[in-house]
């Protein structure tokens, strides 16, 4: 126990504590589960991951099922800023476990989930 560290800080709400399903680092303290898709969270900050910058994930609408695919280079192609992703990877062990959009916003989808 650290006596510079008061013992009535309340923690932040969260909807679960998220971790690697590889290695089980720590990835998110902090984070709300999707509201339609019940196995996937988004969060503001993060630990542990690293953003794949050199490589960028887009979403197209087909039908009623929309496709994430990816792609190296954006030229020559137009989307909004809304559809545009960068894989995310566990700094650890390299699994990739999120996309982060334009606004930083991770979206969490292979994790291992713990209540809080």
């Amino acid at each position: 126990m650290r006596p510079d560290i008061p013992l009535n800080i309340p923690l932040r709400k969260t909807d679960a504590v998220l971790n690697c399903p590889s290695c089980m680092s720590l990835l998110c303290l902090d984070c709300q589960r999707h509201a339609v898709y019940c196995t996937q969270y988004r969060a503001m900050f993060v630990e542990n991951c690293t953003v794949k910058n050199d490589e960028t994930l887009y979403f197209k609408e087909s039908g009623r099922k929309g496709k994430i695919r990816r792609r190296e280079n954006l030229s020559g192609v137009t989307t909004s800023d809304s559809d545009v992703f960068h894989p995310v990877e566990c700094s650890v062990c390299k699994t990739e476990v999120a996309v982060v959009d334009e606004d930083e916003v991770f979206h969490f989808f292979n994790v291992l989930v713990s209540c809080s």
